[in-house]
């Protein structure tokens, strides 16, 4: 009787110790998603702005958290998403979708890109170097060599793709084209000016 009592305790405790182990490898292995969400669903943006994206998945310990984004644009390439750090950049008015995707679950937000652009303003640098930028990338640059009028066009594209989405040069003449470049970091909002090959930091004139 007693041998038999001891089995029993035994098997209860073994069949215990196994709803243990079960219940913690039920709590703790991985999950396909059931349902992905971003934070908006819809922005409006200016040119060269960006946007963070933030995204729920649910459950929270659903397996492979690797959000894909793709986006869409009927009148060609307005915007971009940086997915290192999972932001839309815009690039040039219009509108665009832009897609988040994980373990065949979407999600969306409309962007509506405005022709305002955020590096239009007057900026300085600490030698005196001036720059001001109107919405049409039209300006003027105040160096010590002078006064000039600027335009500048983009060159973010490269066979289709985006290579460096806040990267312009002056569009002049011929000879000149090369000589001047604009770099807008959004990270710090300043811009980098090349001027023949020598870099100037600007910021934003109070």
């Amino acid at each position: 009787m007693k041998r038999s009592k001891k089995i029993f305790i035994y098997l209860a405790l073994v069949v215990f110790a196994a709803a243990q182990v079960l219940g913690l490898f039920l709590l703790v292995r991985p999950m396909k998603a059931q349902r992905l969400s971003l934070s908006e669903t819809s922005v409006v943006l200016k040119t060269d702005q960006g946007f963070c994206i933030m995204h729920t998945v649910e459950p929270d310990r659903a397996a492979g958290k690797l959000i894909k984004y793709m986006v869409t644009a009927p009148d060609g390439i307005v915007a971009w998403v940086d997915e290192q750090n999972e932001m839309i950049v815009a690039l040039k008015p219009g509108v665009c979708q832009v897609k988040g995707m994980l373990d065949g679950l979407e999600a969306v937000i409309d962007v509506t890109v405005t022709e305002d652009t955020v590096i239009a303003g007057e900026w300085r640098a600490e030698n005196g170097t001036a720059l001001s930028i109107a919405n049409d990338l039209s300006g003027t640059l105040v160096t010590a060599s002078g006064v000039e009028p600027v335009q500048w066009i983009r060159t973010v594209f490269d066979g289709g793709e985006v290579k460096n989405a806040h990267r312009y040069t002056k569009l002049t003449a011929e000879q000149d084209g090369a000589r001047l470049v604009l770099y807008y970091d959004r990270l710090l909002d300043a811009l980098r000016l090349s001027i023949a090959g020598e870099t100037v930091i600007l910021h934003r004139a109070s």
